[in-house]
């Protein structure tokens, strides 16, 4: 008889187990967010909030667009800690010359730039709770007894087990809710990537422009230099005056301090690259680059446009708009009861029979329906969508900030070499040629040296500013990769909703 009792409690147990499996899960394939872009809009087609149909309640409902798949789930031998820390510091390889390239500061940046690894631990954080939102609660067993010593016997002893049953596909929808947080965040950790990269690319340019700029002040004292010995010379010989020697003299101090100007600017501009690649420490170097980029005819929309398909910052608004509606679905489901099974198995030592109980139990939503949750969650679906319009209006703006430094350097580039270069070049040969023959005074010289060192000086920094505005357009406007701080504060609060049931 206890035999029987025995193999009917395992029975129960297999029972149990089975019914503990009426609520399924969600799974999602891999795919790197950059594959394919989808429309960010697609969701979103009015700017005023749609109302949803009350009676949509499976996830494939409301699904506005097809979803990007990608895993979310850590696989078995994934480890946390070694993708949540960044990794030691990448080696810098010079060439002969000791110099660094942009290149070679973009590779840097992505492999110690902290933005980027705290923006890829929160993406990884949010998968870790999309996993644990889906999963079906524990069963619980235990034993009981009942009537000790009635009529010198054991009593009623036996064992049993309960189950809670998840009703209206409530961990499913959690997945989905969850599912959406882990595409932002992956979205968002590309945004940091556009942002250092961007960052180092602005950086690099001022550096390099600086660079240029100490490069022509170095190679214009010397000529200045030279002036100075020449104008005490014609003074000494009565052919020059006390006034040329004066502004020959004043030419070589104002050189002096554009050549620290620019240092200081280059050193600054450097501190500001290392620290934006993750390595403050690093010492400065020669920049190997070039400031005489295309000039590329920009169109404002044509660049607009392909913001809208590009950009991560709003492909991850509108995930965010995806994880509201989804959520309110989620609320609305919430108030369909879950139903608490338990199942006994016994034996009744004084009568000898084996005998099984079953409860069944569930709360009537009578008071608490979830209607408060279902009007927050409608009110955070309205100002996701809302976020989504702000965040295209921003880039509107910026954009046409961005695109007029782009007209003005580059005007002022095409202006330099076209003009302006030209015609002090052209002059400063006819001044030295005339003053040989004693047709000027040397102050004339001086004069046009001084107007032929301020164009190049100027020209240099008109490119620099272009490559610069050049980078930021490219970059999608996105910068401050140091500024913007990525982290997770979701949990897996759904999910105690869910099996709490109320």
């Amino acid at each position: 008889m206890k035999s029987s009792s025995a193999t009917a409690f395992i029975l129960s147990f297999a029972l149990m187990l089975t019914l503990g499996c009426a609520s399924t899960h969600q799974t999602r394939k891999a795919a790197d967010p950059s594959a394919s872009r989808i429309d960010p809009m697609a969701d979103v087609a009015s700017d005023n909030v749609q109302p949803i149909d009350e009676h949509e309640s499976t996830p494939s409902a409301i699904r506005l667009v097809t979803h990007q798949e990608l895993s979310i789930a850590p696989e078995p031998g994934d480890s946390f800690e070694e993708s949540a820390v960044a990794t030691d510091e990448v080696e810098i390889v010079a060439n002969a010359n000791n110099s660094m390239t942009l290149a070679a500061f973009e590779e840097l940046a992505m492999h110690n730039n902290p933005a980027i690894c705290q923006a890829a631990a929160a993406a990884r954080q949010a998968a870790g709770v999309h996993a644990q939102v889906g999963l079906k609660p524990n069963p619980s067993v235990g034993y009981f007894g009942d009537e000790f010593g009635n009529d010198s016997t054991s009593g009623l002893q036996g064992a049993y087990m309960t189950q809670a049953i998840v009703r209206g596909k409530k961990l499913a929808w959690n997945r989905t809710v969850l599912g959406h947080d882990v595409d932002t965040y992956r979205w968002l950790t590309e945004a940091q990537r556009y942002r250092v990269q961007t960052d180092v690319r602005v950086k690099f340019y001022e550096a390099l422009g600086a660079q240029k700029r100490l490069e022509l002040a170095r190679q214009f004292r010397g000529v200045a230099e030279a002036g100075v010995d020449v104008s005490k010379e014609l003074l000494r010989v009565r052919e020059g005056a006390r006034p040329d020697v004066l502004q020959s003299e004043v030419q070589l101090s104002e050189v002096d301090l554009m050549i620290q100007q620019a240092r200081f600017e280059f050193d600054a501009a450097w501190n500001e690259l290392a620290a934006i690649v993750g390595m403050p420490t690093l010492a400065p170097t020669v920049l190997v680059g070039d400031l005489s980029l295309p000039k590329t005819d920009r169109d404002i929309e044509g660049v607009y446009a392909q913001m809208l398909a590009e950009s991560p910052v709003l492909s991850a608004a509108c995930a965010q708009v995806r994880r509201a509606r989804a959520n309110l679905q989620r609320q609305r489901v919430q108030a369909i009861p879950n139903v608490n099974a338990q199942l006994g198995a016994g034996y009744d030592d004084g009568t000898g029979d084996e005998f099984a109980n079953v409860q069944i139990s569930m709360p009537i939503p009578v008071h608490n329906k979830n209607q408060g949750n279902i009007q927050a969650a409608y009110a955070q679906y309205s100002a996701a969508t809302q976020n989504v319009r702000r965040l295209k209006l921003q880039m509107r703006r910026n954009l046409a900030q961005s695109m007029r430094a782009y007209e003005i350097a580059k005007a002022t580039v095409q202006q330099y070499e076209e003009s302006i270069l030209p015609r002090v070049s052209e002059s400063l040969d006819l001044v030295q040629n005339a003053h040989a023959l004693g047709e000027f005074e040397f102050l004339r010289v001086l004069t046009a040296r001084r107007a032929f060192f301020d164009a190049n000086f100027k020209y240099v920094t008109a490119q620099a500013e272009l490559a610069q505005a050049n980078s930021a357009i490219d970059g999608l406007l996105l910068t401050g990769g140091l500024d913007q701080s990525i982290t997770y504060s979701g949990g897996d609060d759904l999910r105690g909703a869910a099996l709490s049931g109320q």
